[in-house]
């Protein structure tokens, strides 16, 4: 190859094409980079590398070079929002060779991730993209067949009785049925485990656990910086294993875990057990990813601080089979929208907040009080709840104790000038522009009198569903 390229450079020729099939073995040692054609994105595969430092400089080098190209790793949307290609960036783990593979000789690191990253749903949702949930490219083992966390928990108890290495064929059996989604596709899992030891794919003898609730990001040190936080939590699972059940979180993993105030408590959480393991990772690493993923939508200025309104996490259902063409898909009900409204605990000491006439519920996190709104923001077809109308825009009020409106304002999902924009955002200004246009003040309704309506809902719910009100 060395030569080729020699030659190639000596007599200025310009496009060669290789023809077979590439080396194969572990004794090879050549660096592999794969480029290939995914609906919409190019998917980029790099080398497997063993510093992290490898890792974030040729992660620099390949966004500079694609930049060079125009191409990027994010996308504008119609009403400015600014989000990932859509396509993943998964990280993997395996080891320098297969014989000193971590997952192989360390049985319990599988089960001691299984176990943490359940534990831990800002390790499924806050690197993610705009779609999460049980339909999504990597969902949670709780988000798929109702009795999944018992068989789990039985699998890792099989670990955790280990005297010695376990058969690389037996952690297959043990961990690829369960690590799936609800119609048991292996490759559509959280933590996948079609590379690790699976007999019946010809890339699957890697001893490779690859975590998909990854997507691209705008700026490549976050992006890096992500996979830094991966590596820093499972070195801290490799020296300090875990055990115990997982946990029962029921309603509570989409009415809470999808707000950006409960993520982010909970990756603080996790930064404790790194910095008490010896692996201080400071959680304010993580804030540029924080704004990319849940920036402000809007803000009221009140009398001792401000009322922010941020974007949250929405899981979109999968709707039924249809045929399309001859061919059998399924898609998304993307109608849906959520937001968190939060503010200082202090700002709201003596306010309540209503949203299209309903009490919001508020609850302490961190020192603010944040609360959830969901609301079919777009009429959608196929579509749940057809006989509930667009809820966008969405009608926000502060109340004082007297029931009186301290500040107002309308969010709208879509353009509040019309039907249709002209073409996509060209720049980053004209995305902020459009973003901006949907957030109006209404100063107007200062002075109103009015008592909102209490919320139908569970008890201790963080996120009012408006669809049910």
């Amino acid at each position: 190859l060395e030569s080729i390229a020699r030659a190639t450079e000596q007599h200025g020729l310009g496009e060669l094409v290789f023809c077979g099939y590439a080396p194969t073995g572990e004794s090879v040692g050549l660096a592999r980079l794969g480029f290939s054609a995914d609906p919409g994105v190019l998917e980029v595969n790099l080398p497997a590398v063993q510093r992290w430092t490898d890792y974030d400089g040729l992660l620099a080098a390949i966004t500079r070079h694609a930049e060079a190209e125009g191409l990027r790793t994010t996308r504008h949307h119609l009403n400015g929002q600014i989000q990932g290609t859509g396509g993943g960036a998964h990280v993997l783990f395996g080891g320098p060779t297969l014989s000193r593979n971590p997952f192989f000789r360390r049985p319990d690191l599988l089960a001691s991730m299984i176990r943490y990253w359940q534990w831990h749903p800002s390790l499924s949702y806050f690197f993610s993209g705009q779609y999460v949930g049980p339909g999504s490219q990597a969902p949670r083992a709780d988000e798929t067949v109702p009795d999944r966390l018992d068989e789990l928990e039985i699998a890792c108890a099989g670990v955790d009785a280990l005297r010695d290495e376990m058969d690389r064929g037996m952690l297959d059996r043990l961990f690829r049925n369960l690590m799936t989604d609800s119609s048991g596709n292996t490759h559509r899992a959280e933590i996948c485990l079609d590379k690790l030891w699976n007999l019946d794919s010809p890339t699957g003898l890697q001893g490779l656990v690859e975590l998909r609730a990854f997507e691209t990001m705008p700026d490549v040190g976050a992006q890096s910086r992500a996979a830094l936080f991966a590596r820093a939590v499972l070195a801290m699972l490799a020296s300090e294993p875990r055990k115990g059940p997982l946990v029962r979180f029921g309603h509570r993993l989409h009415d809470r875990y999808m707000l950006p105030a409960v993520l982010w408590h909970d990756l603080g959480e996790i930064c404790q057990d790194l910095a008490r393991a010896g692996l201080p990772f400071d959680r304010a690493w993580l804030l540029p990813i924080f704004e990319h993923r849940f920036p402000v939508v809007g803000r009221l200025a009140l009398e001792s601080g401000d009322l922010l309104v941020r974007q949250a996490l929405e899981p979109w259902p999968l709707m039924a089979e249809m045929s399309v063409g001859g061919a059998t898909s399924r898609i998304v009900d993307n109608s849906t929208d959520r937001l968190e409204l939060s503010a200082d605990a202090q700002v709201l000491a003596r306010a309540g907040i209503a949203v299209g006439g309903f009490a919001l519920p508020l609850h302490e996190v961190d020192g603010k009080l944040i609360g959830g709104i969901r609301y079919k923001s777009a009429g959608g077809w196929p579509a749940l709840h057809p006989h509930i109308p667009v809820q966008s825009p969405l009608a926000i009020e502060v109340f004082d104790s007297a029931n009186r409106v301290v500040a107002a304002a309308s969010y709208h999902f879509w353009n509040p000038e019309g039907p249709l924009y002209d073409g996509r955002p060209v720049d980053l200004a004209e995305a902020r522009a459009r973003r901006e246009a949907r957030w109006i003040e209404l100063p107007d309704r200062r002075g109103a009198v009015g008592r909102p309506r209490p919320a139908v809902g569970h008890s201790d719910a963080y996120t009012v569903d408006l669809r049910r009100q």
